[in-house]
């Protein structure tokens, strides 16, 4: 199956090429193009999700906003593929169950967002899918933020070991603590590692100027029990413009337990 994450850029109320409205069927056309079982968002508000689940009607959503009509990151399923058997959401802080609590000078208050699947044609074929979006200002946040979440990874696994995949805009580079953490401690595989293409061509942030040379901020890293099959970072423009300031990355993976 394949999963995406995406950064779609919250809605700015601006008028030109780069607003929501004007790009909201771009982001629909990808998303219909590449056709993921699971994608994982960022800066998605209510109605900007609400948009998107009209233009594609296969799929349904789970997630909560980090405060009252602010944004979430919410995980799209393909409803016709999988079932959602539970999910929930919580903040990256010292209280991760109290709605907007912020900690470790975050600029905003920041969230993750985790849902378990069953597959519709194989029920008994379980997993697990994390979405967060971290701090861009605070590295303290940034790594505190990636500790908790694998606190609860790890809480979840202890009542019901799934194979597990996390994703998102981690606003962080390969070499950082936030993403060494995630490989090294957390012992997942990073969907980069079988990526074909040099490493100075991974940039994933682009600000709405498309190109290719840099690094990467947005990934997809899962647990050992699945395997990686094909990563890819989607740069399409839909009539000359881009859906979004970041291209979204997909990985097919087969779920191996």
């Amino acid at each position: 199956m394949k999963i995406m994450t995406f950064n779609v850029r919250v809605d700015i109320p601006i008028v030109d090429e780069n607003s929501w409205s004007n790009r909201m069927g771009k982001v629909a056309k990808v998303i219909h193009q590449e056709n993921p079982m699971i994608i994982g968002l960022q800066e998605a508000k209510k109605v900007m999700i609400s948009d998107l689940v009209c233009e594609l009607p296969n799929y349904q959503w789970a997630g909560e906003p980090r405060r009252k009509d602010d944004e979430c990151s919410p995980i799209l399923y393909r409803s016709d593929m999988v079932e959602l058997v539970e999910t929930g959401t919580f903040w990256l802080s010292e209280t991760p169950f109290v709605e907007g609590s912020i900690s470790w000078d975050s600029s905003y208050p920041r969230i993750c967002t985790w849902g378990e699947f069953s597959l519709t044609e194989n029920p008994n074929k379980r997993f697990r899918v994390f979405n967060t979006h971290l701090d861009h200002m605070s590295e303290e946040a940034r790594t505190h933020g990636v500790r908790l979440i694998w606190d609860i990874i790890n809480q979840l696994n202890n009542k019901k070991p799934l194979p597990s995949m996390l994703m998102g805009d981690l606003n962080d580079y390969p070499d950082s603590e936030t993403v060494q953490f995630c490989e090294k401690k957390m012992q997942l595989i990073n969907a980069f590692s079988i990526m074909d293409h040099e490493e100075h061509v991974r940039k994933t942030f682009h600000d709405f100027e498309g190109g290719d040379e840099g690094e990467p901020i947005d990934y997809i890293f899962v647990s050992p029990d699945v395997k990686l099959v094909e990563a890819q970072i989607i740069r399409s423009m839909i009539n000359g413009l881009y859906p979004s300031d970041h291209y979204p990355l997909t990985l097919m993976v087969e779920i191996l337990k």
